[in-house]
């Protein structure tokens, strides 16, 4: 099931991290609302996959192929964006990499390079093109966190730690960003079951205990289920919704 919201048609939606999982989702949700969709991702051949979804929807997309981590080319895709497509209404910052460690066992270059991906891109996407949104007085953003800032996982305690940081600056963003009618919110999906998830991480000892026995619901999480949460709150109907993070968790963080 999809809800429709009818004043996201003919927005345009940014989102990094846009070509697989829970992004891929979000990505052809909003094209499914008629929004024009900009993907910045690495992967290109996934990428192109998800654009030829959304052209069969009769939605404009466009992708821009660049590692999130090098900030120079970063910086050059946004400015090409912005002098070349359509302005951007929607702003989903989402990629991000969940490595699992043993405890603290994680040199500090891992522990850096994770709060690049995860963490300094957000910013950097955000300070490039929030400047529009406050000079047309209006945007959402919506950022990527996760459900384990309340549980607390152990073995992604570096993380934890991104996205504890995701809320931390959502928060002083949307503080920052309401005088000019600026929404600024996070989703924290749980576990969800994503084609990476399962091929690299779940074991059906995991999946049972988690949807049985963590979860309020027992149910398992899709990214299709997820990105109906990113399309509500940029939509209208959200318009009373800033400085929130929305847990799509089905009940297992406990806050």
């Amino acid at each position: 099931m999809s809800g429709h919201f009818d004043d996201l048609a003919g927005k345009h939606m940014l989102i990094t991290g846009g070509a697989n999982g829970i992004g891929a989702a979000v990505t052809r949700a909003f094209a499914g609302q008629g929004c024009a969709v900009t993907v910045i991702d690495r992967d290109r051949s996934a990428g192109e996959a998800v654009l030829r979804d959304c052209a069969e929807r009769g939605v404009k997309a466009w992708l821009h192929v660049v590692d999130l981590t090098d900030t120079d080319a970063l910086r050059d895709a946004l400015a090409e964006i912005r002098t070349h497509q359509p302005p951007v209404d929607v702003l989903i910052a989402h990629a991000g990499d969940d490595p699992r460690f043993a405890l603290l066992d994680m040199s500090e270059d891992e522990w850096n390079s994770l709060f690049q991906l995860n963490v300094t891109h957000y910013f950097l996407v955000c300070r490039e093109l929030l400047p529009d949104m406050i000079a047309r007085r209006s945007g959402s953003i919506i950022l990527t966190a996760s459900h384990t800032v309340t549980i607390g996982k152990p073995d992604l305690i570096a993380y934890n730690s991104t996205k504890a940081a995701i809320v931390g600056f959502m928060r002083g963003l949307a503080e920052a960003g309401g005088q000019f009618n600026v929404r600024v919110n996070a989703v924290a999906p749980g576990w969800t079951m994503t084609e990476r998830q399962l091929r690299e991480h779940v074991t059906p000892e995991q999946i049972t205990r988690t949807v049985h026995e963590l979860q309020t619901l027992p149910v398992t999480i899709t990214a299709d289920a997820v990105a109906q949460l990113y399309l509500f709150l940029a939509s209208e109907a959200a318009g009373l919704l800033t400085r929130q993070v929305l847990f799509a968790d089905a009940g297992q963080s406990k806050h």
